[in-house]
């Protein structure tokens, strides 16, 4: 993956809710995303910084 996916927005799916976030840096497998407090809250995370996999992540697209 690159560097020049920071900034994108991406959805995933994580304790069965729908979340969106910004990545914010690319790891070699994973990405750092920050997400809202309220998708945070609702997926019961200590921090508005997540990591996930670059297979559980989809590019939110203007379609």
């Amino acid at each position: 993956m690159s560097e020049c996916l920071v900034g994108l927005e991406v959805f995933f799916i994580r304790n069965n809710q729908k979340v969106k976030g910004k990545i914010i840096k690319v790891l070699d497998r994973s990405a750092i995303l920050e997400i809202s407090q309220e998708d945070a809250d609702k997926i019961e995370s200590p921090s508005t910084l997540t990591v996930v996999n670059h297979n559980h992540y989809e590019m939110i697209t203007d379609s």
